[in-house]
């Protein structure tokens, strides 16, 4: 069964930093702000937790490595050790859209979380479209055979997981590969 992705990126933009040049590690894209390079982190944000995921410097493997408690007002600073232990220089942020493409509640407090974020780590941030990645993360836990509470326990990592994993496959620049 193949699982359902969205590709629609959505780049933040922070006009108070200035213009970088574009790195040697992946071809400019008019979509990506012009200093996103891989290795990446990517978020699921939701109003309680925030599932982490991270892939390799290559774009090859994706994986969730933590979640982050929203209620905790140090996760930017939590995330930031993430980010230095596996060296990424750029966030995809999980953008929850409704299923007509509308933005609503959700992705405002997405928006609003990443906000924060940009002030504790002056890395490149894009959005991406994260419609049906819980449910897409969800049925591959439950594929390994996991039970409701281990499920639950990583569910949030796992769709961050699949926001990364339907972001290198829209952005095929950044990896090298052909479409």
């Amino acid at each position: 069964m193949k699982a359902a992705s969205c590709s629609t990126i959505d780049p933040v933009t922070d006009s108070s930093r200035p213009e970088q040049p574009v790195s040697s590690s992946r071809i400019p894209d008019k979509d990506l702000p012009p200093d996103f390079a891989l290795p990446l982190v990517a978020l699921d944000i939701g109003m309680k937790r925030i599932g982490v995921a991270v892939c390799d410097r290559f774009g090859i493997s994706c994986r969730g490595v933590t979640c982050l408690m929203r209620r905790d007002h140090g996760w930017p600073q939590q995330l930031a050790k993430v980010v230095r232990e596996y060296g990424a220089k750029s966030v995809v942020a999980g953008l929850p859209k409704n299923m007509d493409g509308t933005e609503g509640v959700q992705a405002a407090d997405a928006r609003a979380a990443v906000a924060e974020l940009k002030k504790t780590l002056p890395l490149p941030v894009t959005f991406q479209d994260e419609r049906l990645s819980t449910w897409t993360a969800k049925e591959r836990l439950y594929a390994q055979g996991l039970r409701e509470k281990k499920v639950q326990e990583k569910l949030d990592q796992t769709a961050a997981a699949v926001i990364l994993e339907d972001f290198l496959a829209s952005n095929p620049q950044l990896t090298g590969k052909k479409l």
